[in-house]
């Protein structure tokens, strides 16, 4: 067995995100309650709920075979977790700028990729964050998709860019949609282009906001 925890404004949206993750309706969702949260004064000290899941797909990775080519500890649970999921994926992995990519292919790619790859964006975050305690050593996995993530971040890439110009002209912050962990990664690295210019994530739980702004003198 291993446990996740995930955040959220209240509990539905929490219980909502451990079941984008885990391919799971959240009424089979085996949880406890962690923080109950709290809503603050004019959203000062708000807090989020949390709650922790347990689940046998978040044990560790079985070990490979005899004589099997050696696989990444992210990837073998990443293929593990999708075997539970009843999802015909494979797992091809390589290795860019630092970061372990693993792409994802095959039958069921359609179902990650739905709703502007919201499934893929949890079980990336949720990969992660298992990484923080079971593989520490690969501290940035990336999902994608053939042709998901090129047309997304190509997208995503112009628009911040087009927001950062403005920014960088009028003076006056600029915020985007709601986003996963990786697309406001893509946010964060994109403004770095643009000197006097910086970006603040707004919100709680797995979807925030980023603010684009002037950095103050």
């Amino acid at each position: 067995m291993g446990r996740m925890e995930f955040d959220g404004k209240d509990l539905d949206e929490a219980l909502a995100a451990a079941a984008a993750a885990l391919g799971r309706p959240a009424a089979e969702m085996d949880y406890e309650l962690v923080e109950g949260g709290r809503k603050g004064v004019f959203g000062l000290g708000a807090r989020p709920v949390r709650i922790r899941v347990t689940s046998p797909s978040l044990g560790p990775p079985p070990a490979a075979p005899a004589g099997a080519p050696a696989r990444s500890a992210p990837a073998v649970a990443l293929e593990d977790l999708f075997a539970r999921m009843r999802f015909e994926l494979s797992v091809t992995e390589t290795r860019r700028n630092g970061a372990l990519e693993l792409t994802l292919d095959g039958a069921d790619a359609s179902r990650l990729t739905a709703r502007d790859g919201e499934l893929l964006g949890a079980v990336e975050f949720v990969l992660n964050r298992m990484g923080r305690r079971m593989w520490p050593a690969e501290s940035n996995v990336r999902l994608a998709c053939p042709g998901f993530r090129r047309e997304r971040d190509g997208g995503l890439i112009e628009q911040v860019r087009e927001l950062a110009a403005r920014v960088a002209e009028s003076g006056q912050p600029r915020r985007l949609r709601e986003m996963n962990p990786y697309e406001r990664r893509v946010v964060h690295v994109t403004v770095r282009e643009f000197a006097g210019l910086t970006t603040v994530s707004e919100g709680n739980g797995f979807l925030k906001r980023v603010r684009i702004e002037k950095i103050a003198p």
